[in-house]
């Protein structure tokens, strides 16, 4: 879980009222991306939630050595 600065974000950001990345409040953001460093969550919409999560691990097929 990413850990936000929440010297950088809107007092919505903070609650949880705006997307912490794009600042859209409608409709309200849902996705949990983070957290502040008191622990409280942030939320982000669906389209910057998707950039913020890490990229899923490559799959790495191995194939035997003749």
């Amino acid at each position: 879980m990413l850990t936000f600065d929440p010297e950088g974000l809107s007092p919505a950001q903070r609650e949880g009222d705006s997307c912490v990345v794009c600042h859209k409040r409608w409709p309200r953001p849902r996705m949990r991306v983070g957290r502040l460093p008191d622990n409280s969550a942030l939320f982000a919409c669906g389209d910057c939630a998707e950039a913020l999560l890490p990229a899923p691990k490559a799959t790495v097929v191995a194939f035997p050595s003749r």
